[in-house]
């Protein structure tokens, strides 16, 4: 069975705990739709869009006690989206990106309990 290469609309709806601000068209799957989910933890507000057909996922993360942009995250080339984590007090997830020079390029973003992002290298072994 081949994995899906990206959450369907409840997998997301589930994970961000929010609707999107604009209202998802019933006939057409998510990752065919561009979103925008808004959402915080105790410290950052996130603003995530995803245009998941053409690849792309913007994040930009800003702390609630001075308005400051702690990130401004733009990826253009994402091959695959996991949920890692959907408890309530834990939220992560992994983007893959397009392999480049024998290289893999995953993206961890951890939300909650607090705001981290990895971007690791693998050697893919080709």
């Amino acid at each position: 069975m081949r994995r899906k290469r990206f959450p369907d609309e409840t997998d997301w709806l589930s994970f961000f705990e929010t609707e999107p601000d604009e209202e998802l068209e019933q006939q057409m799957p998510i990752e065919y739709q561009d979103v925008t989910f808004r959402f915080e933890n105790q410290e950052e507000k996130f603003v995530v869009t995803m245009s998941l057909e053409m690849q792309e996922v913007y994040l930009k993360v800003v702390r609630k006690m001075n308005a400051s942009v702690l990130g401004i995250y733009d990826f253009k080339t994402v091959r695959h989206v996991e949920i890692k984590k959907d408890r309530q007090k834990e939220k992560e997830l992994l983007l893959i990106l397009d392999t480049r020079d024998r290289f893999i390029t995953t993206v961890e973003i951890t939300f909650l309990p607090s705001f981290c992002l990895m971007v690791k290298e693998h050697f893919s072994g080709e």
